[in-house]
């Protein structure tokens, strides 16, 4: 199915929107953030200089500008269930960041962002498929009750994954930029093998790859701004939504393997939901040659980044320079998943 003119007015408009918030509000956003207080220590750094946090309010206005620029260009319910689960999971993130969850209250909270997706299929019956397609084997069968379910123990599993993994400069912003490319590619791929496939799903990404892209540039090393638990938690709710709402949704998931690594690792060594300032010790600690090195202090939680250091201490810069290029191979991966998927 290729795109139509009108298709590709959409696509400009929900990846420009976004864009030019972004660029036009953060130097003003942050400078505002600066005299009020609003700052935290970057504790990766010799200096522990303090950076500006959060910038999720900001990161939430970009990407539901972005979905209300389509859908008044497109009467649909996608964007309207991608701005409902971002709002929801922005509501969280932003009572996270100004007065603080519990490592377990959070995650109950964002299974709220599942509600909405429910719902608006409830109504609509044509937002997802309540089936998973595999590669090789296919589809599933359609069960609504257990997809429910599924859908529901997504959010808090996939918020939680990406906020899990925002820990450095650049790193959850760069990580989402590229699992969006992937996920955009897996609902290009489907679309080409339907003739019914709404494009709109792909246009529903475009907001969400387009502000986390915009966002790096301030936030990469060194930081300018940190996002907070509203930029993260809205990024993993989004992600997941859209790979659900585009039917990729085993295609998302191994594009987001690092992230899902990570978690896993840090749910197995700790034994549960805990906040960073919750935890007893690091997993890293800055040496005092300026490097970041593997902490060796017992208690310290397992983490994808403690692995990777494990081989080599590493400046922060090349740490998610290293994290980037292995979620760029799990993208590649996912895109052949999709491959397999659709043309088997």
């Amino acid at each position: 199915m290729l795109p139509t003119s009108e298709d590709m007015v959409i696509f400009a408009a929900a990846f420009a929107v976004p864009c030019i918030i972004i660029f036009a509000l953060m130097p003003a956003y942050i400078r505002l953030l600066v005299s009020r207080g609003k700052v935290a220590s970057d504790a990766h750094k010799p200096n522990a200089s303090k950076v500006p946090t959060p910038a999720g309010p900001l990161l939430i206005l970009a990407i539901v500008a972005g979905e209300v620029a389509i859908y008044l260009l497109n009467d649909s319910s996608i964007p309207v269930a991608a701005i409902a689960v971002t709002l929801v999971a922005g509501a969280v993130g932003l009572y996270d960041d100004f007065r603080g969850l519990g490592g377990v209250v959070k995650p109950l909270l964002l299974i709220l962002a599942a509600v909405p997706l429910i719902l608006l299929e409830n109504v609509h019956q044509s937002l997802y498929n309540a089936q998973l397609y595999f590669p090789i084997f296919g589809a599933t069968g359609t069960h609504y009750i257990i997809f429910a379910i599924l859908i529901v123990a997504a959010m808090p599993v996939a918020s939680n994954a990406f906020n899990m993994l925002d820990a450095f400069n650049g790193e959850i912003a760069g990580f989402t930029a590229i699992a969006s490319v992937a996920l955009m590619v897996a609902i290009l791929l489907r679309a080409s093998d339907s003739s019914s496939y709404n494009l709109i799903r792909f246009a529903a990404v475009l907001p969400l790859a387009a502000t986390a892209l915009c966002f790096y540039c301030y936030n990469r090393f060194p930081s300018r701004i940190f996002d907070g638990d509203s930029g993260s938690l809205v990024f993993g709710s989004l992600f997941a939504t859209l790979a659900i709402i585009g039917g990729v949704e085993i295609a998302a998931l191994v594009a987001v393997i690092p992230a899902v690594i990570n978690s896993y690792f840090i749910l197995y060594s700790i034994r549960g939901f805990v906040e960073h300032k919750e935890m007893g010790a690091r997993p890293t600690y800055l040496g005092a040659d300026g490097m970041l090195h593997a902490s060796e202090e017992r208690g310290a939680p397992t983490t994808l980044v403690k692995l990777i250091l494990t081989r080599q201490p590493l400046g922060e810069k090349d740490l998610v320079s290293s994290i980037l290029t292995l979620t760029a191979y799990a993208c590649i991966l996912s895109v052949l998943t999709s491959i397999l998927t659709w043309f088997p």
